[in-house]
């Protein structure tokens, strides 16, 4: 298994990872903004403030970079995922996403969440995502529906 400073990773959460940063790697010019770095984190259930960013981000950053490649990715969040059952980490992603608790992600859950992470979304744009990640058709995301997208190859 590959180490990253002292913490091995499984192949599976390796590859959760990079999956992770190619899905915000939106210009596909192999590194992340500081902006999609929080969106990968919060794709594997890490919930975090602007300033846990920023000094995640410079705990591997080469000097003033604000942007991280794959590498600096992988070894920032190594010691995090060192214990982290990806199932477990898509449930609590979920409940963080489902604000009323009612067991499904609603259009305006989707929107919320997409205003916190700063993403401008037309209604077009909630639409699409919200048909991509209700894998069964039945016009609502619940949480079998919701791991199994984050599950499913991009």
């Amino acid at each position: 298994m590959p180490s990253f400073s002292g913490n091995e990773l499984t192949n599976e959460q390796i590859e959760e990872l990079r999956d992770a940063f190619e899905r915000y790697d939106l210009d596909s010019n192999g590194t992340l903004s500081a902006k999609d770095v929080r969106l990968a984190l919060i794709s594997v259930g890490y919930e975090i403030t602007e300033a846990e960013l920023y000094d995640l981000i410079h705990s591997v950053a080469v000097g003033d970079e604000q942007e991280l490649d794959l590498q600096n990715f992988m070894r920032m969040m190594a010691p995090r995922m060192a214990h982290v059952d990806s199932d477990q980490t898509l449930m609590r992603t979920f409940s963080i996403i489902d604000r009323d608790r009612d067991g499904y992600v609603s259009v305006q859950d989707l929107r919320a969440i997409m205003v916190v992470l700063g993403e401008v979304v037309t209604d077009e744009d909630i639409k699409d995502i919200y048909r991509a990640v209700d894998m069964d058709n039945d016009g609502r995301i619940n949480l079998r529906d919701f791991i199994g997208f984050m599950h499913s190859p991009l």
